[in-house]
């Protein structure tokens, strides 16, 4: 994988996706744990902003709760508040905004509610030195890129090389057959047998 960034946060949609296989493919499921893998031994911290947790924990299951109260006991994985760091990042991202002329939207056709939880996710990274989030949501990778932070989504993250063996497999054609180069073989003629030596009395 090419070189992380010493902080990485992510959202509710990265967090739904890794701890549950709701609308999550094969392929994307490899690139998170191969992700979450590399985190791993790069010693990369990993922003788990808590109103991201909470809009998770709305639709989790037991199951679900079990591991993410698993996950926070990796070395890597720090669940952050909003606190008063979070608080200037986010007042100064809507004073730039009002600044601005789209308004305190910044130009975006989506609910100001949504636009302000959008906000407060990559306000809590910048807290804490993210410089890179993971989300589906284009709403917030915009927010994200326009402070700074590289913003990639699950399927930009790489695929295992494991997985992309597995993908040319079931690519192939059903039924295809390998082609041989056939080599003609030269007929080498045996060699005349050696005449008998005489023997001397």
């Amino acid at each position: 994988m090419s070189s992380l960034p010493r902080c990485i946060v992510v959202d509710s949609n990265f967090i739904i996706s890794y701890i549950t296989t709701k609308d999550t493919t094969s392929d994307d499921r490899a690139r998170i744990d191969h992700f979450i893998s590399e985190v791993d031994k790069l010693k990369v911290k990993i922003i788990f902003p808590m109103i991201s947790i909470s809009e998770f924990l709305v639709k989790a299951d037991r199951a679900s709760v079990a591991f993410l109260d698993e996950l926070q006991r990796k070395s890597t994985v720090f669940v952050a508040d909003f606190d008063r760091g979070a608080a200037h990042e986010l007042a100064k991202m809507e004073r730039d905004a009002l600044a601005g002329p789209g308004g305190k939207r910044a130009g975006s056709e989506e609910p100001y509610q949504k636009i302000k939880v959008d906000r407060q996710i990559v306000a809590i990274g910048l807290a804490h030195g993210a410089k890179m989030i993971v989300s589906r949501d284009e709403g917030v990778r915009t927010q994200a890129i326009r402070l700074g932070l590289a913003a990639k989504r699950i399927q930009d993250l790489e695929l295992p090389e494991s997985e992309k063996q597995l993908n040319l497999i079931a690519q192939a054609p059903k039924g295809r057959r390998l082609n041989f180069r056939r080599t003609s073989l030269a007929v080498v003629p045996p060699s005349p047998a050696a005449a008998p030596v005489p023997k001397t009395e």
